[in-house]
């Protein structure tokens, strides 16, 4: 029997949603494939329609077959009333980069002058929240340039490095963005709600989290995979090894970003994040150039060499700017002696002449990216991928035609990424959707750095 329902805003669909499945989950792309990208369809689904949905579980069937719409239209309302945007999953808006995370949210929360993300170049900055002055500078110069050259300047708006990042941007006079892990109607941390003011002015404050939730512990890591995701590359500027800012990197290096690193003193407890990374593979920077050289080069409409230069000659450090927008420039110490480039060489030096006495300093790599060409063997390079499976031809016949599909593109000794599984054609939701009833399934593994292969 159909349910007979006043269609309201579809965007009260869309909220009502994210709060029935949690905003950020790994099932909602294939709910949407199911009922034709329209929430509006799967609130008026009813029990039968809804057990379709096989991947679902009886929690999540049960919350959907709840059609109290009230919480969502009072949310809806709250947002017009204060100016709070929301951006959807198909809003043509929303970061397409987004949508390649394991748990993409559903709906984003913004106050500002949200950019279009799909059209720039962004670089996340992160680090510790107990800065030296060597990172507070460095953070600053390379905000500074980042910005002036077009590119948009990610952090999290935390005290520390990602307050000074998202500074920089704005003495700049270039766009930067911030990623809360609470609500977008709290202020958090309190000390900077002048800078708020500031980073809507010149860009966006946004937020998977529906308005007033507070800033829980266990949200900080779901914020720092967004962050990640935004971003082409992420930089880590100071951070000792445990620190949340290494968990950004981690996240970063999972979803085929780059990782960048700011080089420290090998002495400096503050640098050792930043130098375990370069170890592992990160790519060290003493410069915005060395992050921009690739884009001027294949994206030169997106960022401008001679803003860079511009930005390069006027990137001085200005305490008296920090004051201006409320932030607290205290530091632990003053930091490592000399310039990033020639810690560089100093670092590069101790690691390559004292292997066995650093090898205490150094724990197992954070970061492994696993790279398609040097996983497999020159003599298998012509093999196709329509290749013999060693799994259950029993569960083979379960698969719809898509997911044959998509399965007949993964090799099993050749790991495939999901941008190239997208070039071949699919909707990303579509190859999102499938990945994750194939390795439900047990016929595909995913590996690091966002990759998939055969079992």
């Amino acid at each position: 029997m159909e349910i007979s329902l006043f269609k309201k805003s579809e965007q009260v669909y869309w909220i009502w949603l994210a709060l029935k499945l949690n905003n950020q989950n790994s099932v909602f792309q294939r709910l949407l494939d199911l009922f034709n990208n329209s929430p509006y369809e799967i609130y008026r689904a009813d029990e039968k329609a809804l057990n379709r949905a096989e991947f679902l579980s009886e929690f999540q069937r049960k919350s959907l077959l709840d059609k109290n719409i009230d919480e969502a239209i009072s949310i809806n309302n709250y947002c017009k009333w204060n100016r709070i945007g929301v951006l959807n999953y198909c809003d043509s808006m929303y970061p397409d980069s987004l949508k390649i995370m394991k748990k993409p949210p559903m709906i984003l929360y913004y106050i500002g002058n949200l950019p279009n993300l799909n059209n720039k170049v962004c670089v996340s900055v992160v680090g510790t929240r107990k800065m030296t002055e060597y990172g507070m500078r460095s953070c600053y110069k390379l905000a500074y340039e980042l910005a002036s050259s077009g590119a948009v300047v990610i952090s999290g708006m935390a005290l520390g490095i990602d307050s000074i990042a998202h500074v920089g941007a704005i003495a700049a006079r270039g766009t930067t963005v911030a990623v809360l892990g609470c609500g977008i109607d709290v202020i958090y941390p309190k000390q900077h709600r002048t800078l708020r003011k500031y980073i809507c002015q010149y860009g966006a404050v946004i937020t998977a989290y529906h308005p007033s939730e507070p800033a829980y512990k266990n949200h900080f890591p779901e914020r720092n995979a967004i962050i990640s995701a935004l971003s082409e590359g992420t930089l880590v500027v100071e951070a000792p090894k445990n620190s949340g800012a290494l968990i950004t990197a981690d996240r970063a290096a999972e979803q085929s970003r780059t990782v960048y690193a700011l080089p420290g003193s090998i002495e400096e407890p503050m640098s050792e994040g930043p130098n375990f990374l370069i170890k592992n593979g990160a790519v060290a920077i003493t410069e915005a150039r060395d992050i921009l050289e690739y884009y001027f080069e294949n994206h030169s409409r997106l960022v401008d060499p001679v803003k860079l230069r511009q930005g390069e000659l006027s990137s001085d450090f200005d305490k008296d700017f920090l004051d201006k927008m409320g932030i607290n420039a205290d530091c632990i110490g003053k930091g490592p002696k000399g310039t990033p480039k020639a810690l560089l060489e100093k670092l590069n030096y101790e690691l390559s002449n004292n292997e066995e006495q650093n090898s205490d300093y150094y724990s197992a790599p954070a970061i492994k990216k696993i790279k398609c060409e040097e996983s497999i063997a020159p003599e298998k390079e012509e093999r196709i991928a329509k290749e013999p499976t060693h799994v259950d031809e029993s569960v083979l016949g379960t698969l719809s035609e898509t997911e044959r599909k998509i399965f007949n593109e993964l090799l099993c000794d050749k790991p495939t990424s999901v941008d190239e599984l997208v070039k071949g054609g699919y909707p990303i939701g579509t190859v999102m959707a499938t990945l994750t009833v194939l390795e439900i399934k047990g016929l595909i593994s995913s590996l690091p750095g966002g990759l998939y292969i055969r079992k």
